[in-house]
């Protein structure tokens, strides 16, 4: 599967969907259903991969084989309707794991989405930084003693090695920790050292020649995109391919955000 012959050819696709497999809320099935009702011609599923680490959120890798064997079925379903790809979302926690590595890389994917959730603490254990900013406010007092630079610095750290490591399609979300650092230190995305950070991202992935994610996941409930709007001319200057994905846990969102994506992009090019 080649991504950009499918973001060249059409809008009615999304690459990033979460089920039961993982942390998503409804199963493979009813995912796919709603995506037929929207008209969606491509339906990519990215379900957490397992994972080095403790995580309710990440699959197990008992549950690969039933994965796949879920995506043949709906194939089977939706045939020439819809094209069903099988995916992950796959973690990167260090050198040593990673989209990169052999358990990765020989697994039948049609294409590879990888993100970045996990920052290490001052002990090298990893941390989930992503999701209720609650839960990551404590984290941070608790594993990082409030240094929120840190955790920022960390996160770009793992994504411009995950990028030299390479072994993906999809750069995923790639300034998600922003919407947890910016409410630990508002006006935190507009100092200098934060944008060479974002700089250093869209260089490395030209380098790569990776395709970049626009994420709409919290765009309904807080009006914003991964990487933020304010970095999307960045992002169209790169020349890379853009792929707009909603980040589907509840079938009623596997379009969320996404029009509004897409009109955005249009006005910048």
């Amino acid at each position: 599967m080649n991504v950009q012959s499918i973001t060249c050819q059409t809008d009615l696709y999304n690459l990033h969907s979460h089920t039961h497999f993982c942390d998503g809320k409804a199963s493979m099935q009813e995912i796919a259903e709603a995506a037929r009702r929207v008209g969606m011609l491509h339906l990519g599923f990215t379900p957490h991969s397992p994972i080095a680490c403790h995580s309710t959120c990440n699959m197990v890798r008992e549950a690969v084989d039933p994965y796949l064997s879920e995506i043949a079925r709906l194939r089977d379903i939706h045939g020439e309707q819809m094209q069903v790809w099988q995916s992950m979302e796959i973690d990167y926690l260090s050198r040593d794991f990673g989209p990169h590595i052999d358990y990765f890389q020989r697994l039948p994917l049609d294409y590879r989405l990888a993100s970045v959730h996990f920052v290490p603490n001052y002990d090298g254990i990893p941390i989930d930084c992503d999701g209720r900013y609650e839960r990551f406010s404590q984290r941070l007092k608790e594993e990082f003693r409030g240094d929120i630079r840190y955790v920022v610095e960390k996160f770009f750290e793992h994504t411009l090695t995950m990028i030299e490591l390479g072994g993906f399609d999809i750069l995923g979300h790639f300034d998600k920790i922003a919407r947890n650092a910016s409410q630990a230190s508002p006006g935190i995305e507009e100092e200098s050292w934060y944008e060479a950070l974002i700089d250093d991202v869209i260089s490395h992935a030209i380098s790569a020649q990776v395709a970049i994610e626009v994420n709409t996941k919290a765009y309904d409930e807080h009006k914003r995109f991964f990487p933020s709007q304010r970095w999307m001319d960045k992002v169209i200057a790169s020349g890379l391919p853009i792929v707009v994905n909603s980040d589907v846990h509840h079938p009623d969102k596997v379009n969320a955000g996404r029009n509004e994506a897409l009109k955005l992009i249009r006005s910048l090019k």
